[in-house]
Formats: structure tokens, C-alpha cells, sequence
């Protein structure tokens, strides 16, 4: 597994060869909780599971054009291109390549967008997921200026708020374990370093109208209302690394109990 400064190296390049078109995404997924810590927080926090994907929500662009598509960018940029099925041409998807480095370049957005979003922004052969709830990730977001080399990028990411609210809703989803648990992980994450508890616990009461809140509600009780359920074990080994063995249970108890009492 690379290290971050490698995989940083990787996410800082692939967005500077985007960074024309860099209003029209939103970095989600597994760069988000890297993102807040250092770059939007500012504070220093253990360590983060990486990933080796970059994940780009698509907002919804409708008959505007553009030079380049995302595809076309890509493409001339030199990244590697892989077909997702071997019988057929289309649809592709990019991996950014660097000596034994190999980022997958993912972009993912709501049923709401648009067929034209997809075809003028993106390009006809690039793949696109469309995954339930994922208008909430690209209705509530933030800007930050991001250093990258000799570039300074304004990248748009979720709100940590909406980016919790989120994978509580959908880490049950997951179709492998490892991504559910990290994904709960990163619910823990944001509950215990967020720096304003207040304004956390704030946002969180305001999706209680919400369509997806019930699903919400019934998955963290279902993972964590006690240290019986499956969260507790999901999550120890993430906190090994920062803490002493005999303290996790405890941490995790206290940074989900006024959570869930507002649930």
C-alpha cells in the first residue's frame, strides 16, 4: 500500500488536469475525511484509512458545453484507460499511473442528473454510478483552496454534517465488508473530531423531516445503541492504532451517546 504522500501526489495531480472543470464536481468518498482534517479543520487527528480510489460526484451541468470533456481531459492528460467490460468498448473508466502507484478515477452521481450532464460534461464513454441518496452529497457542500504543487485549486467538497448523514444512510449498502466498515468509520471519525459538537449535533437534528432519516435512525442503532452490536467490533480496529486497547470501548461510547440520544 503507498503511503499518503504518494497517494496525495496522485489525488493532487489528477485534480490539477480537472481543474478547469473542478466547479462542476464535488470530491467525495474516501478523500472527504483527509479533506476536513487538514485542509478545512486544520487540526491534527490520527491516522486516516486511505484509499486508492478518487471519487468525483457529478453536479448537474444540463445542455451547457464545453471545450473538453472530462473524458478528453483525461485521455490527453496520459491516463490509463480500462474497459469495465471486456467485450465492450464503453463504457471506460481512467487510472492515474506512476511507477507502482495506480489510482482509479471514479465518478459517481444522483438519479436526478441528467442523461445531457452525463454526454457533454462527462463525454459518452465514461463511466458513471448513480447511487441512491447521493443528491444529498452534492446539495450541501463547501469550498476550500487546496495547494497542489505550484497550483492553488478551489475544490468543492460535502459538508462534514451531510458527508456523516450520508454514510449512515448507505454504509449498509456496501457490497464488501472492508467498504461498509470504513464507511462507518468515517461516521465515528467525523462525530469525534468535528470541532464545533454543537453545530454537528444542530445539522443532524434538521434531517429529521428528511425522507432517508428513518433509514438513518435504524442503521447507527442497529450498529451501535449498545456495546453488544456489531459497530463496537467493526470499529476497535480502526482505534488500535491511537489508543490503548482497554480504552475503545469506552471512546466509542462516548463520542456516539449524545448522538444517539437526539435520534
Amino acid at each position: 500500500m503507498a503511503d499518503l504522500k504518494e497517494l496525495e501526489k496522485g489525488f493532487f495531480d489528477t485534480l490539477v488536469v480537472l481543474k478547469d472543470v473542478l466547479t462542476e464536481m464535488v470530491v467525495v468518498g474516501g478523500w472527504c475525511p483527509y479533506l476536513y482534517a487538514f485542509h478545512l479543520w486544520k487540526k491534527s487527528v490520527p491516522e486516516i484509512p486511505t484509499t486508492t480510489d478518487i471519487d468525483l460526484g457529478i453536479l448537474e451541468t444540463g445542455n451547457k458545453r464545453f471545450e473538453s470533456t472530462v473524458y478528453d481531459r483525461l485521455k490527453s492528460a496520459g491516463f490509463a484507460l480500462k474497459r469495465l467490460y471486456a467485450e465492450e468498448e464503453t463504457p471506460v473508466e481512467f487510472i492515474y499511473k506512476k511507477k507502482a502507484l495506480e489510482l482509479k478515477v471514479e465518478f459517481i452521481t444522483s438519479f436526478e442528473t441528467s442523461d445531457d450532464t452525463l454526454n457533454r460534461f462527462l463525454g459518452r464513454g465514461l463511466a458513471c454510478n448513480r447511487i441512491d441518496a447521493f443528491e444529498l452529497l452534492l446539495k450541501e457542500t463547501v469550498m476550500i483552496p487546496l495547494k497542489a504543487g505550484k497550483e492553488t485549486l478551489n475544490i468543492r467538497i460535502p459538508t462534514p454534517e451531510i458527508f456523516l448523514y450520508h454514510k449512515g444512510i448507505t454504509f449498509v449498502m456496501r457490497s464488501a465488508d472492508f467498504k461498509r466498515n470504513k464507511d462507518l468509520f468515517y461516521v465515528y471519525f467525523i462525530l469525534r473530531f468535528h470541532p464545533d459538537r454543537k453545530k454537528l449535533l444542530d445539522a443532524l437534528k434538521m434531517f429529521k423531516n428528511d425522507d432517508y432519516f428513518h433509514a438513518f435512525k435504524q442503521n447507527i442503532k442497529e450498529y451501535l445503541a449498545d456495546i453488544s452490536l456489531p459497530g463496537y467490533l467493526i470499529l476497535r480496529p480502526f482505534l488500535r492504532t491511537s489508543m490503548v486497547e482497554g480504552d475503545i470501548n469506552t471512546d466509542i461510547a462516548d463520542t456516539f451517546s449524545d448522538f444517539l440520544k437526539l435520534l
